[in-house]
């Protein structure tokens, strides 16, 4: 797959003049598909009126003033049936449960790792959510605990998934499969988050024996594809060992 197929400046637009409120049913569903969506986003600034339909729902990125929603960044216009949201050309990456993304250890403390992905808080990885040397699932123990340094210590990079997230809006992450874990012997990059599009597989082999692993949060690990792993579908496996 070639990488400009999950990698895009900005969405495509077109001229913007406000979202149409010509309705003849109040009533109807409002449903489009994501080509749909796409080809109709504008760019908006903040404070920048958005519709005066009553019918739409507040999302991310937008406000209500006076019965009307405004955007409250400067993004892409983003419409799921009757959900308005503005997607941030630039800002802090907003995780949500699912997202495929790349992490930086930042704090070791008691049975769980603080992660920077990028969000406005530190994600956090707990002992019981990664996978031990060998692969072997089993009952954390306190020797365990002790060794964690040994799995992930500070400044390591792991490859991992987005599980929950709290009411207090941070993430809490896991690595509980083979396509996740620590990263070596690569190189790391970063983009703006809104530059990536979320697909079902982040991880994919370049010509030039190099593969790559899109992390959702704008994180980006370049490697060189193992030869033992060409015929699978992810070469980003790496347990923390």
């Amino acid at each position: 797959m070639d990488i400009s197929d999950v990698i895009t400046i900005t969405r495509p637009t077109t001229s913007f003049n406000n979202i149409d409120n010509g309705h003849d049913d109040d009533d109807m569903d409002i449903e489009m598909t994501e080509e749909q969506t796409q080809s109709e986003s504008s760019i908006v600034t903040p404070g920048e009126l958005i519709t005066e339909d009553p019918i739409w729902m507040k999302g991310h990125g937008t406000y209500f003033l006076n019965d009307k929603t405004y955007s409250s960044v400067a993004g892409n216009i983003s419409r799921v049936n009757r959900l308005l949201s503005v997607i941030p050309l630039r800002g802090k990456y907003s995780p949500e449960t699912g997202d495929h993304v790349i992490g930086r250890i930042t704090e070791v403390g008691n049975k769980r790792w603080k992660v920077d992905i990028g969000a406005k808080q530190d994600a956090i990885l707990m002992l019981g959510s990664v996978n031990l040397p060998g692969g072997v699932l089993r009952r954390k123990s306190e020797s365990d605990e002790l060794q964690m340094r040994n799995f992930l210590k500070e400044g390591d990079l792991l490859n991992c998934e987005v599980q929950t997230i709290f009411n207090n809006g941070i993430a809490s992450l896991h690595t509980r499969s083979l396509k996740y874990g620590k990263l070596r012997n690569g190189i790391f990059l970063k983009i703006p988050s809104s530059l990536i599009v979320k697909t079902k597989n982040h991880a994919f082999d370049l010509p030039g024996n190099v593969s790559v692993v899109l992390g959702t949060n704008g994180y980006i690990w370049l490697y060189k594809t193992p030869q033992v792993n060409k015929s699978t579908e992810s070469n980003a496996p790496i347990s923390c060992q």
